[in-house]
């Protein structure tokens, strides 16, 4: 019998409810931002997503980046971190600036009577911040402080390496800077990459709750007209093909650790490439739930690994299929093994069965729905596709096409694109110890 078949087939999914119709406004602004307002009237809430494209080549501008996000929302002016709280909370609102290779995102929700000061706030940051000295340096020990943490983090670590052993000295593996990057930025590397990178042409800008959606856009395009045109945002450089696949897993010893973490990627399928759903779903089958052949063996039956999942990201211009998993190190080896012989099973002799399709089917539809079912969910599934340029509907496209992929596909899918042979992996975790064999 297949790995995950119980020898009962289960039922055909149900058709799916129709979904109440979703009033939408997707339109450009004069300045060049993209807008996308949906009416979600659930509570009296609204959801706020705003995406600038903010690639860069050097690590200095990783490290400006940083500094740029943490003092962004501290007012235009200089009016400082506590003021611009204090506002956001007079109307139950709240507004969060992060930063990666690929682009700043602004996060933000709000009482739907308060959306206007929202908005003003947002604007005044977007086009008046101030970065003065003392503002500056207090984010910048926040910032040193976040880092110093990170890096004690054994997740983030595993996942730096993998990045580097993939892709070198791309701008994609810069996701955190050094201390001592941070240190030598100065104010004005700050105020410059603010005034030619956070530009409002390619950016994206999502709206979710309690609106109308025609109106809020007419309202939008004052509350930000200052946010100049400028340049066009600038897209990450797309990443080449991992290094080193097939290769024996690249050991990184960390002094301290007490516990391994191994992280493995390989090339994956864009969203918008026809064979994307049936991907979906042959990842799923492998490593993408609970109920996963990854974690069915190496957790629930070898007892292996604390916990591990397989997903598929999406970059600028490509995406990566990756493996992580946590486990004790004396059973570090054995569940590498594992893994890699659960991929060789799925992509050979072994490929998904009808049941395990059906499972990872309904379990990939049933989180759609429950996501989409929300103001945040909507909003955070709308913010990806749209920032890519798909259109706003994208996700229902997709939903269609996971229910309608034949099994065959699937089972295609996993023999073309969860070879062991295509994955690069490292595995980090304490040093070996010299006086075992």
């Amino acid at each position: 019998m297949n790995p995950g078949s119980t020898g009962a087939a289960l039922p055909p999914l149900a058709p799916p409810r129709p979904a109440p119709p979703l009033e939408m406004v997707d339109t450009a602004l004069p300045t060049g931002l993209r807008v996308v307002a949906a009416r979600r009237a659930t509570v009296p809430v609204v959801q706020l997503r705003l995406g600038v494209p903010f690639g860069g080549s050097t690590a200095r501008h990783t490290a400006a980046a940083e500094l740029l996000a943490c003092t962004l929302l501290t007012g235009g002016g200089g009016a400082g971190r506590t003021a611009v709280d204090d506002e956001l909370a007079a109307v139950g609102g709240s507004l969060r600036a992060v930063v990666g290779p690929e682009d700043l995102r602004i996060t933000g929700q709000v009482l739907t009577e308060g959306l206007p000061r929202l908005l003003a706030l947002l604007a005044g940051c977007l086009t008046g911040a101030g970065y003065d000295g003392t503002t500056l340096e207090a984010e910048r020990e926040r910032l040193l402080h976040r880092i110093r943490l990170t890096g004690s983090m054994p997740a983030r670590a595993a996942r730096a390496a993998l990045l580097r052993r993939c892709f070198g000295d791309h701008p994609a593996t810069r996701e955190t800077p050094t201390e001592d990057q941070v240190a030598a930025v100065d104010r004005n590397e700050v105020a410059e990459l603010h005034r030619t990178q956070l530009v409002p042409r390619g950016s994206a800008l999502v709206l979710v709750g309690d609106i109308h959606p025609a109106r809020v856009v007419e309202e939008l395009a004052v509350a930000l007209g200052g946010w100049a045109a400028g340049p066009q945002a600038v897209r990450m450089a797309p990443l080449p093909a991992p290094a080193h696949p097939g290769e024996p897993p690249q050991a990184v010893p960390v002094t301290g650790a007490r516990q391994c973490e191994a992280r493995l990627a390989a090339p994956s399928l864009v969203r918008t490439d026809p064979g994307y759903p049936a991907l979906v779903l042959a990842d799923r089958v492998f490593g993408g739930y609970f109920s996963s052949r990854l974690v069915q063996r190496l957790r629930e039956r070898e007892g292996r690994i604390y916990t591990g999942q397989s997903a598929i990201e999406q970059r600028t211009g490509s995406a990566l299929g990756t493996v992580q998993f946590a486990s004790a190190p004396r059973h570090a080896a054995a569940a590498l093994d594992g893994a890699l012989a659960e991929l060789a099973a799925i992509s050979g002799e072994l490929p998904p069965t009808t049941e395990e399709i059906a499972s990872a089917r309904g379990h990939a539809l049933g989180l759609q729905a429950l996501a989409l079912s929300t103001q945040k969910g909507l909003a955070d599934s709308l913010y990806g596709p749209v920032l890519a340029g798909l259109p706003a509907d994208w996700t229902d496209h997709l939903a269609a096409r996971l229910r309608a992929v034949p099994d065959d596909e699937v089972r295609a899918a996993a023999a073309d694109h969860l070879r062991p042979d295509a994955y690069t992996a490292v595995l980090l975790g304490p040093p070996a110890d010299p006086d075992t064999d």
